[in-house]
């Protein structure tokens, strides 16, 4: 296992032990900065980017690991009677979950100020998640062989059998799916057929015969472009547009009945080692110019208001705020869907593989 000045460790369910190390060249006291990040292309950029800076001003040390949303939350269970961390980062569907379970704390506006700029939708469950970095959930089609979705029910179609790259039960993207088809089946809006999911399993078996393979991998998401498949989907627009922005032939298609969210958040860790410091590197994070940069080089949008963008960055986000509502962006009933998603993802598997 590697280990570097500032990744403890690569993340995992099991990772029990979180070792500190120290250069001999620093200071014995100086703050130490415990920090979970994504295992991505925008964890990376963090490290990269935005913690030395952040070290160099507040005279600190930041530690991280890298991991998903599940093995972060893993890793604050594990150092629950031992806090380590101060700061975690998790997809929105986890927020609840760590609410829940005593394993964040809230926000504090006064020692996070840039939270006042945060468009409201991307503040969770009262203030103990906040989004920054937001992608929208749709299909995505090769732009050169297929036009537009004017609807998911296309999918559905015979002339796509074999066709279309179904994502793996294992994301969250899946549950989107069981959405849609509870939403085909109702006539109801994705808001209302996300509490309807059991209406939909019927309609989601005639799918079976389009699809071509479940992908588990974004690498796969090629295959669209490489004209191997059709269609692919539900998948996160940042696992799209930076092929897209390459020049490849693949691009996302928002269909009538709209589109999900996708949205990577921090929150406060509960009896945070470093509290202050923790509020510090959210509140860095959320600053405009870091928001700025971490969209441009990801191309996801930003939670704060009142950045510019230029248009061929701006094409691939969904900001300002008006522009997600106009996109049909919805964010999930997470507290609703978090305690059926296991036998619903079973389920999931059973219509796919039997």
């Amino acid at each position: 296992m590697s280990l570097t000045r500032r990744t403890l460790i690569k993340a995992g369910v099991s990772a029990v032990g979180f070792p500190t190390i120290i250069s001999p060249a620093w200071s014995q006291d100086t703050k130490q900065l415990h920090v979970g990040v994504y295992n991505s292309a925008l964890g990376k950029l963090i490290q990269k980017e935005v913690i030395p800076k952040f070290e160099a001003e507040f005279k600190c040390r930041v530690f991280t690991i890298e991991g998903a949303t599940l093995s972060n939350i893993a890793a604050l269970r594990a150092t629950r009677d031992t806090p380590r961390f101060s700061v975690m980062m998790m997809d929105d569907v986890g927020i609840p979950q760590a609410k829940q379970e005593g394993l964040v704390g809230k926000l504090d506006a006064d020692k996070i100020p840039n939270l006042a700029k945060v468009y409201p939708r991307y503040i969770f469950e009262d203030g103990y998640g906040v989004g920054f970095s937001i992608s929208s959930a749709a299909m995505f089609i090769n732009p050169q062989v297929t036009k537009p979705l004017k609807s998911y029910e296309e999918i559905f179609d015979a002339k796509y059998r074999k066709q279309i790259l179904l994502n793996t039960p294992k994301n969250t993207q899946s549950v989107l799916m069981l959405i849609v088809a509870a939403s085909l089946v109702t006539g109801k809006p994705l808001k209302e057929a996300q509490y309807l999911v059991d209406q939909g399993w019927e309609k989601l078996a005639t799918l079976k015969p389009n699809v071509l393979t479940i992908y588990d991998s974004e690498a796969q998401v090629l295959q669209v472009a490489q004209g191997q498949a059709t269609i692919g989907g539900i998948e996160y627009s940042k696992a799209i547009y930076p092929h897209t922005a390459k020049g490849l032939p693949l691009d996302m298609t928002f269909p009538k009945e709209g589109a999900f969210t996708g949205i990577n958040s921090m929150t406060i860790v509960k009896n945070a080692p470093e509290p202050e410091l923790g509020a510090a590197f959210i509140n860095r994070i959320l600053d405009p110019a870091v928001a700025r940069m971490l969209s441009e080089q990801t191309l996801s949008a930003p939670s704060v208001s009142g950045i510019d963008f230029k248009p061929e960055t701006a094409k691939f986000l969904a900001y300002p705020d008006t522009k997600a509502t106009d996109l049909g962006l919805f964010t999930p009933d997470w507290n609703f869907i978090v305690p059926r998603r296991g036998p619903w993802l079973e389920k999931y598997n059973e219509v796919f593989t039997s």
